[in-house]
C-alpha cells in the first residue's frame, strides 16, 4: 500500500514530502507548531495525513 492510500505517514515520508529534516519536525512537534505524532501500534508512530495536508495548506496553529 502506498502512502497516498493510507490515512497516516511515517516521519521519513513527512520529511521527504515537505523537505525538512526529521530533527526539525521533532522540534516542531515539541513546540506544538507541527502536527502531533500518533501511536499507530505498539511499535509504530506516524502522522495523520490530513493534519499534514492542513499544515502544508497554511493552517499552522498550535496543535
Amino acid at each position: 500500500m502506498n502512502s497516498q492510500n493510507r490515512p497516516f505517514l511515517t516521519i521519513k515520508e513527512v520529511s521527504n514530502l515537505i523537505g525538512i529534516s526529521v530533527s526539525t519536525i521533532n522540534r516542531g512537534v515539541e513546540k506544538r507548531t507541527f502536527p502531533p505524532k500518533h501511536k499507530l501500534s505498539a511499535q509504530r508512530i506516524g502522522f495523520l495525513k490530513y493534519q499534514i495536508d492542513e499544515w502544508i495548506g497554511g493552517k499552522r496553529g498550535n496543535w
